[in-house]
């Protein structure tokens, strides 16, 4: 009892402390917002769930999950008051008259976020976000589908919810305390303001997200497979700034070609076809496990004309499975190579699909297309699956479950700079793997140990650490197939192997006006491969998605951009790639570099085909990039 006591009476001493008093000030505000958040969530749940059926967990877990939301929201709101707040400790002035009108606006653009986004979820079926925007100039469409009594209700709930908020929010923040004259006059001005600035640290790092690599992101509050859950945790003024601050129409700058010239060149590029010239697989229905390798680049394979002894593994099994010798990814980095790859959509040069989580949830996906046959999807990464809005991608597109940082320990987590190294989780997919109790399932898997700053446990290339980074991620590859190959799943799985993209500036010298910069490998493996055989067509990586249902006998009319390489139309085989500042194209008649800043070619190799190819790069990045926008 004592020392409760002690306690008690050193939080009252703080509590009616000039400095103290600033502190409670601040953090009443903070924690009003994050409630008012919370509570916003439950209503979301109740007036917008619809049929959805939701348990008590389900609303414990979209708060909790919310809350990295709420804590940025918060953060934002309540920097005014900090700066103020630390002015007074210089110059005391009455700050709750100076705070009344920014009070009022907070909570107004409080409520007006809650109404528009509670009002508009039925109809939109995504969270408020900066698309809000295109019909400020037209009202009147924007609220066709509202009835006038519907309209006239919002506004009284507007001017209703703005006042009670704002009472709230007073109370909160000068509880029993007046505050008329200002704070008490602090005579130790140096420690108050240390103080107040640990204070603010804090509330930046919730507005950030924490200390890790990824930062606050619209997926970081995505929790399960239920959109509509995902959703709720979304704090929509969250997804408002952050939609606003992170968009950006390049429809404009990417419009090359005048409209008849660009259907003309496009038209027949991508060809939706189901035919099979050849058949690759023992039956349609195998497990599936996807190996996404990061940065590995065809320039590291010996069999595919690369440099010798880094990846021995890799060319062993080549010789046992399905190697594709022509494969270019679409993009360098690897938010946007799991785009291409998994749900065979081309990338931009400026602009990550997956960072926009209401149009990254369009997308169709292997993931989605294997449900919908009965499959249950896994997603593997040793890292943080927040970083670019992966989880909310994976779990908008079909994934049931997702393994990530999170989920081991904190040694092994600190194994490698970005999370757990690949011997690691290697071991982690072969465990998931020998789990699966239903069949058929599919797991993807994405390794990260071949990624800078190239530090594995492994030294069998000494002087040189990106060979070496390599080689590592080689050796586990080959132990997992090897112990796979031993076990009853080996007959009825596929294992497909296959980069992100390659790896930026390796071997020394490789450049993007080189032909085989973009080259990467893709292999099939497993006891579901019919026979060993190399296929020598030039395709992207994009088209995996339509090539691999082909083969499994499942549709991918969704997939409009994703090409079934050994389909019977494929006629014209071509690699398209963006990079940062450009595009390139690759076909028959040769290679061609345009940079987009200075809007010119900067490799036509040769120069005949030259004119043909420019226009049928320009034409995809156009026709794509207006796909995307419209979504």
């Amino acid at each position: 009892m004592k020392i409760l006591d002690a306690i008690k009476e050193k939080y009252m001493s703080f509590r009616d402390s000039s400095t103290g008093e600033r502190v409670l000030f601040l953090s009443r505000y903070y924690f009003c917002i994050i409630t008012l958040s919370a509570i916003y969530k439950v209503l979301f749940i109740f007036i917008a769930g619809g049929n959805e059926e939701c348990s008590f967990g389900d609303f414990i877990r979209v708060i909790a999950h919310g809350l990295p939301h709420d804590f940025a929201v918060a953060g934002y709101f309540t920097a005014v008051p900090l700066l103020l707040t630390i002015a007074t400790i210089y110059r005391n002035f009455p700050i709750k008259k100076i705070l009344i009108g920014y009070n009022t606006f907070i909570a107004f653009a409080i409520t007006l976020a809650f109404l528009s986004d509670i009002s508009l979820y039925p109809y939109w079926e995504f969270k408020l976000d900066a698309s809000v925007l295109i019909y400020l100039d037209s009202p009147g469409n924007a609220l066709a589908s509202i009835t006038v009594w519907h309209i006239v209700l919002l506004v009284i709930a507007l001017i209703a919810f703005t006042y009670g908020i704002y009472k709230i929010i007073a109370i909160a923040m000068y509880g029993s305390r007046k505050l008329r004259n200002g704070f008490k006059k602090n005579d130790r001005k140096a420690v108050a303001t240390i103080v107040l600035t640990i204070l603010g640290g804090f509330i930046f790092l919730g507005i950030r997200g924490g200390i890790t690599e990824s930062t606050n992101n619209i997926g970081t509050v995505y929790h399960c497979d239920r959109q509509f859950l995902n959703d709720a945790a979304v704090n929509p003024i969250f997804s408002f700034l952050y939609t606003v601050a992170n968009s950006e129409n390049y429809c404009e700058e990417y419009s090359f070609l005048e409209e008849e010239t660009r259907e003309q060149e496009f038209t027949g590029l991508y060809i939706q076809d189901q035919t099979l010239t050849d058949t690759l697989l023992n039956n349609t229905r195998p497990n599936i496990i996807t190996i996404i390798l990061e940065g590995f680049s065809a320039e590291l394979i010996e069999e595919l004309g690369g440099m010798k002894d880094v990846t021995p593994n890799f060319c062993r099994l080549s010789k046992e499975g399905v190697l594709f010798t022509e494969c270019y990814a679409n993009s360098y980095r690897t938010d946007r190579g799991l785009i291409c790859t998994l749900s065979g959509y081309p990338s931009f040069p400026k602009t990550s699909v997956m960072k926009d989580a209401k149009r990254s949830a369009t997308l169709p996906s292997i993931a989605l297309s294997l449900k919908e046959a009965g499959y249950t999807n896994t997603f593997i990464y040793g890292g943080d699956i927040n970083f670019t809005n992966m989880k909310g991608y994976l779990y908008s597109t079909g994934y049931n479950a997702t393994v990530s940082d999170q989920d081991f320990t904190s040694a092994q987590r600190e194994s490698h700079r970005w999370g757990a190294g690949d011997d690691i989780t290697f071991d982690r997919l072969y465990t998931t793997v020998m789990g699966q109790k239903g069949t058929p399932w599919h797991i993807t898997y994405l390794t990260l140990s071949s990624h800078e700053p190239w530090t594995v446990p492994y030294n069998r290339i000494p002087g040189d650490e990106k060979a070496n980074a390599f080689a590592f991620t080689d050796e586990q590859l080959g132990q997992f197939i090897d112990k796979l190959k031993k076990s009853d799943v080996w007959n009825n799985t596929l294992i497909v192997c296959i980069a992100d993209h390659s790896v930026v500036g390796y071997p020394a010298g490789i450049e993007q006006t080189d032909r085989n910069r973009n080259h990467i490998p893709l292999l099939l493996l497993g006891g579901a491969v019919k026979e060993p055989k190399r296929i020598g067509v030039l395709f992207n990586q994009s088209d995996l998605p339509a090539t691999l249902l082909a083969q499994l006998g499942l549709p991918a009319d969704d997939f409009i951009f994703s090409r079934n390489i050994l389909g019977k139309e494929y006629k014209y085989p071509f690699a398209y790639h963006c990079y940062n500042n450009g595009i390139s194209f690759i076909d028959s008649t040769g290679f061609t570099v345009y940079d987009l800043n200075s809007r010119k070619e900067i490799m036509q190799q040769p120069a005949d085909g030259g004119k043909e190819r420019l226009r049928r790069v320009k034409a995809i990045l156009q026709t794509t990039y207006t796909d995307f926008y419209n979504r």
